[in-house]
């Protein structure tokens, strides 16, 4: 049961009212603020208006939709302390169901489910969590089944802030564009998204309920300190275990089982690798504790949390831990909560002049939510080695994120055109026995290898093949090193950095370490039933064509030199089980889709189109043209431009998307495909034109094949009363001037143009 305190009642209630604003509003992605500080319970607030709004969706009849699906976005591992906060709200209410996004079934995403993302697995086109594949299971085809079920889609961006920095806001935005959800829920305590939908929560209310701490006290009392001869990292660590120690003493007065934590964070908190001056601090740090203060990690004193390093950090969060210090790197401090944490030692070289709210804010939680008689207990404490006239504590100050979007023209007339959409989803979404097949195939063509039952040696002919591709198999010289996935900044320079971790000697940690390898490529498949196929088949695969065992086999693929190579073959191995599956499907019966189609309302382009300007009659403002686009595309549009007075509108279309239109049609495998026509326009006269721009000859597998699908589409329509001609467009070029080309019947090729009609949007009507 979730228990609220009056600010947060009071938040949850506006958040409430707002969001209803909000979906009774026109368009998509409307934006709603919640900012609230460090320690107010953002999560516990979110959970509340999840529940409130959930149970009173249904009987708001003033909504065109009355179902929501949310996607919670978050940084890092942020996502998975939320999920597993929701978990424990809603253990006993069922009014919402926290999933991952293995866990999605039916393949979308259904009313009421919050679907927990992280950040850094969906920013990049390859990820597999967004790829297109031929399964057509990611997370943009779950959203617009869903969308198809009239079930609106929020979005809930966690720590908002670390989206919007300039090297990650157009990617965010390109993301949030392809979602395209109803509304944008921008959760932060320091919000870089305006919007006139704002819910705020006041500090002072938080420290009113007792939530947080009244202040922090910077570099208390250090003017009464002599140096002696000390260096100032010396004083520091001392004057930080004399606090916390103090704080402790408070504690036991007042019989509270309170172990006080002292964090030491190290300098050059954009770099997740260790650096020199990380190296150096660590010394210190270590050093110093050790032989003047008797803190440890063999007496369980000291945590360490650090690039390849974790030591001591289980339940660190419980009150009464004996661990009295943590050594940690700005990765900890993004989500992280431990209410016992008072006192800060902030380590930073003379170059850095700042340190984030966010990291401060680490101590600024009350261990039991409430302020204690004595006010030492009810302050923070930051210990930092700059002057305070260099110290600024700061937010992350980004520029509001842009958007490529465009919108339907207003006066817009429908065309009223009949799309098709092809579902090749394969239903069983698991690696299976036949996975096998696929990588023995996949390395006897790559790699040459060579599976010859009864032939003396072949397993060492096939050792060869693998050092002519520089995998090392030699295990007596290689020192296992394996990524391990950390937390991260959120900023864009960090996402890519892998941490590294000496190989672990045991069998239990080799074979833990190999499943979280595995588990980790599995996706698309879902990785529960996929891992334990995966990790079989490259056991078998060592022993089938190297006679090497499963204990050596999994340091030579865990080697950091060798990783890259494994990983490649797994996926190849990945992508060719994908074939056999669609093989097998392709025996069935596919899952074809028809619809309505007109120009969608919004649309997004990403990085890869740039803006046009003096496009006067594109269905959508701005027009967005791909930077790569073919040269008969680019002419027909100047071509079109120029035909303005004789169009209501024209529209490029897209691919590859439902969004898009397309027109069935086998291909010259047999194969059921779908057209995407490049062009759909409107003229003067009510005429639908769909037309497809290429040089004479060029895709002569299919071209045809296209052109006579369209022939049948536009034949129908015609029976029908939809006016409409089309094909494929050819352009002829003549004493400079470029004239356009089609031809109204069925073709076999499109070399030759003979007794094609001549397109002029004006003669169309004048005719």
């Amino acid at each position: 049961m979730i228990h609220l305190k009056n600010y947060q009642e009071e938040a949850v209630n506006d958040l409430t009212k707002n969001l209803y604003k909000l979906l009774k509003r026109p368009g998509a992605r409307q934006n709603l603020i919640f900012k609230a500080p460090t320690g107010s319970g953002k999560t516990v607030m979110m959970a509340s208006l999840l529940n409130k709004f959930c149970e009173e969706l249904p009987e708001r009849y003033e909504l065109e939709k009355r179902k929501a699906a949310f996607i919670w976005i978050a940084p890092n591992k942020l996502y998975i302390q939320s999920y597993n906060a929701m978990k424990g709200f809603f253990a006993e209410m069922r009014s919402i169901k926290p999933i991952f996004f293995e866990d999605v079934s039916s393949d979308e995403l259904l009313p009421n489910e919050v679907l927990f993302v992280n950040w850094e697995s969906i920013n990049k086109e390859k990820n597999t969590m967004i790829k297109e594949n031929e399964t057509n299971k990611n997370l943009y085809s779950f959203i617009t089944k869903a969308k198809l079920n009239d079930t609106e889609i929020i979005v809930i961006i966690d720590e908002e802030h670390m989206f919007a920095n300039t090297k990650t806001a157009k990617r965010a935005n390109e993301v949030l564009q392809k979602i395209y959800p109803k509304v944008e829920i921008r959760v932060s305590a320091t919000p870089t998204t305006n919007s006139d939908y704002r819910t705020l929560v006041e500090r002072q209310d938080v420290i009113a309920e007792e939530m947080i701490k009244e202040g922090i006290i910077l570099n208390p009392a250090l003017d009464t300190i002599q140096q002696q001869g000390r260096s100032l990292e010396e004083i520091l660590i001392e004057q930080a275990l004399a606090k916390k120690e103090e704080l402790r003493e408070a504690y036991e007065n007042l019989g509270v089982k309170i172990n006080p934590l002292l964090l030491i964070q190290l300098p050059n908190d954009k770099d997740e690798g260790n650096s020199v001056d990380d190296l150096k601090y660590i010394d210190v740090v270590l050093q110093n504790l050790e032989y003047n203060y008797n803190i440890t990690v063999s007496n369980n004193k000291l945590a360490v949390w650090l690039s390849g390093r974790k030591d001591n950090v289980a339940d660190i969060e419980k009150p009464d831990n004996m661990v009295e210090v943590l050594l940690f790197k700005q990765a900890i401090a993004l989500g992280w909560d431990c209410p016992r944490a008072g006192v800060l030692l902030i380590f930073r070289e003379l170059k850095s002049t700042t340190f984030t709210i966010q990291t401060v804010g680490r101590i600024l939680r009350m261990p039991e939510q409430k302020h204690y008689p004595n006010p030492l207990l009810n302050q923070g404490y930051v210990f930092t080695n700059l002057s305070k006239n260099q110290i600024e504590v700061v937010k992350d100050d980004m520029s509001y994120i842009t958007m490529n979007k465009a919108r339907r023209i207003e006066n817009y007339i429908p065309v009223h055109l009949d799309s098709t959409y092809i579902n090749t989803r394969i239903a069983r979404n698991r690696l299976g026995a036949k996975f096998r097949m696929a990588l023995y195939e996949i390395a006897e063509l790559n790699w040459e290898v060579k599976r010859e039952l009864g032939k003396e040696n072949f397993f060492e002919t096939n050792k060869q093949l693998l050092k002519k591709r520089f995998i090392n198999t030699d295990i007596n010289t290689i020192e296992i090193v394996i990524p391990e996935n950390l937390p991260l900044t959120g900023e864009e320079e960090v996402v890519g950095v892998k941490e590294k971790v000496k190989f672990a000697k045991t069998p239990g940690e080799l074979a833990r370490l190999f499943r979280n390898f595995c588990r980790s490529l599995t996706a698309p498949y879902a990785a529960v039933d996929s891992t334990p196929v995966l990790e079989g088949a490259m056991k078998y695969f060592f022993e089938d064509y190297f006679g090497i065992n499963e204990w050596d086999a999994i340091k030579i693929m865990l080697y950091d030199e060798n990783l890259p190579i494994f990983i490649e073959l797994i996926e190849k191995a990945k992508e060719r089980y994908q074939e056999m599956q669609e093989e097998k499907a392709n025996k069935a019966t596919k899952d074809i889709q028809n619809y309505k189609w007109e120009v969608p309302f919004e649309r997004i382009y990403n990085e890869l189109y740039d803006e046009k300007e003096h496009v006067e009659k594109h269905a959508l403002k701005p027009f967005y043209e791909y930077k790569r686009a073919s040269s008969p595309e680019v002419r027909f549009t100047a071509y079109l431009e120029e035909q303005k007075e004789n169009l209501h509108w024209w529209y490029k279309n897209g691919e590859k998307a439902k969004e898009h239109f397309a027109v069935p049609y086998e291909d010259y495998l047999g194969k059921q495909s779908l057209f995407y026509v490049d062009f759909v326009l409107l003229n003067k006269a009510g005429i639908t034109c769909l037309f497809d721009t290429k040089t004479a000859g060029s895709d002569p597998a299919n071209a045809h094949l296209k052109h006579n699908a369209l022939i049948d589409f536009i034949a129908e329509r015609n029976e029908k009363g939809h006016k409409t001609i089309g094909g494929i467009l050819i352009p002829k070029e003549n004493s400079g001037t470029t004239t356009w080309w089609y031809c109204k019947n069925k073709i076999t090729h499109t070399k030759d143009t003979k007794g094609w009609d001549r397109f002029d949007p004006a003669l169309l009507i004048t005719n």
